[in-house]
């Protein structure tokens, strides 16, 4: 039966695009973090919409179920096999062309596989500018941003990735293509096909074109790095700091100490940013349509005004000293796993109870391993923290795992206390189906799962994420 998919399949997509090696699907079948490695039936890529049609539609008369792939950087394994052997894979790597720019409506319309990178370098060079920013920009593709709601560093100012997305097309369940490609950015013609598939992963449509919301690029960016000597202080000033400077502020990132040391302790960084430690620092940058050098001048004049909560400030003096201030914000993902097992969590908190939450969360978590080092990190201004955490490595994964399962369950359910959300870019995928149903109502579940039938009638796309069918 196997061999008669294969071949089936090949003649769909050719040979050239169908990988059956065991070892090859290796790297397709594994998600970015090793939590999943189910074994897929094959990967696919098709390299237009007829192409991903047809897939589609053989899938739904032979209930075949299907992955949807972009750049596999999905933390929550929602770009994987939730199964071994019952799924084929689409990975949309060729699906990748820029399709159409209109300068004058300031759109962009792309295929769903271009890497966000790409786009973001294709549009620098044409004075354009796309807002998202992401850790993974080199490898995540634009239909998986969507897919998954992707936010980013810039979601402060831009907001997430469906805050950017005018239009889409897309292939549903049973193989019929929908398209909702109107330039239009007031156009409120019945549902919002766009807000739906929005944070979908997958589940309700492949996503094949992508028309998005572009802006001028501006003329120069400001950077400055603060210190602070407590997390009250921090969240103040952060707060005075947006009042000033709300119609530019695109990007304020909290630092904790401990990244600092990490990166230096593995060479990312050469040495420390400031002369003397503090605990808690933000990285601001600024949009600016206006000249920089008159900008900073302005900025410093006025900096008795946002001065009083600020410990100590960096300000940089060049392109690459400011390179390096954002290169040690990425780097800093990849320095914390040498140090041992991490435990990772993506939550949201409002701004005003984040301390509190901290304090808190820390208290009980030192109960649980008291070796646990707490690295909280991420993008303050929308009260998206990363709260994570190093412990030394365990030598049975089975005691790795229950710890880390232990403290996800206190985290999300502490976090559901205090207002916040246990998801707050990455998405539910496979690992967080469990406080979904714990946290959201029994109404919205079932609604959501009668629009995953109205989509998708014989639960073929992305089975086993977010919720069981």
């Amino acid at each position: 039966m196997i061999n008669n998919l294969i071949n089936d399949l090949k003649l769909v997509v050719g040979e050239k695009n169908i990988i059956t090696n065991s070892k090859d699907l290796e790297k397709y079948n594994k998600d970015w973090r090793g939590f999943y490695n189910n074994n897929s039936l094959c990967v696919l890529f098709p390299k237009n919409i007829n192409t991903l049609k047809e897939i589609t539609t053989y899938c739904y008369e032979k209930d075949i179920k299907i992955v949807p792939q972009g750049g596999n950087t999905s933390l929550t394994g929602a770009s994987v096999p939730t199964y071994h052997n019952k799924e084929i894979i689409i990975n949309f790597a060729k699906m990748n062309k820029i399709l159409e720019l209109d300068k004058s409506n300031l759109t962009v319309l792309v295929e769903s596989g271009l890497i966000l990178d790409d786009l973001k370098e294709y549009l620098s060079k044409e004075n354009l500018y796309f807002p998202i920013d992401l850790s993974s920009s080199g490898s995540c593709m634009i239909g998986g941003n969507i897919a998954t709601n992707a936010g980013g560093i810039n979601a402060l100012k831009y907001g997430s990735m469906k805050e950017n997305i005018i239009g889409l097309e897309i292939v549903i369940g049973d193989g019929s293509i929908i398209t909702s490609l109107s330039k239009m950015k007031k156009n409120n013609t019945g549902y919002d096909l766009k807000s739906i598939i929005s944070n979908s992963e997958g589940t309700l449509g492949l996503i094949s074109k992508v028309l998005l919301k572009i802006h001028p690029k501006p003329i120069d960016n400001f950077t400055f790095f603060a210190a602070y000597k407590d997390l009250k202080t921090c969240i103040k000033s952060f707060n005075e700091i947006r009042s000033l400077y709300y119609d530019k502020l695109e990007s304020a990132e909290l630092i904790p100490n401990l990244s600092l040391e990490i990166c230096l302790k593995n060479k990312f960084i050469k040495k420390h940013f400031f002369e003397k430690e503090m605990p808690w620092y933000v990285i601001y940058r600024l949009n600016l349509y206006e000249n920089k050098i008159t900008f900073q001048d302005n900025f410093e004049n006025n900096y008795q005004l946002i001065s009083n909560n600020i410990a100590d400030i960096l300000i940089p003096t060049s392109i690459d000293q400011e390179k390096r201030i954002w290169k040690f914000r990425d780097d800093l993902v990849e320095a914390y796993k040498i140090e041992g097992d991490i435990i990772t969590n993506d939550i949201s908190i409002p701004l005003d109870k984040i301390e509190d939450f901290f304090n808190v969360a820390e208290k009980n978590i030192k109960k649980m391993n008291s070796k646990i080092k707490l690295h909280p990190f991420g993008h303050i201004g929308d009260g998206n923290i990363h709260y994570n955490m190093i412990i030394p490595k365990i030598n049975s994964h089975e005691s790795y795992v229950k710890l880390r399962d232990n403290i996800y369950t206190y985290v999300n359910n502490l976090v559901q206390e205090f207002g916040g959300s246990f998801s707050a870019e990455h998405g539910i995928g496979q690992i967080k189906k469990n406080s979904l149903l714990k946290f959201k109502s029994n109404n919205e579940i079932n609604l959501m799962k009668d629009l995953k039938k109205v989509f998708d009638p014989k639960n073929i796309l992305n089975p086993g994420k977010i919720f069981d069918i």
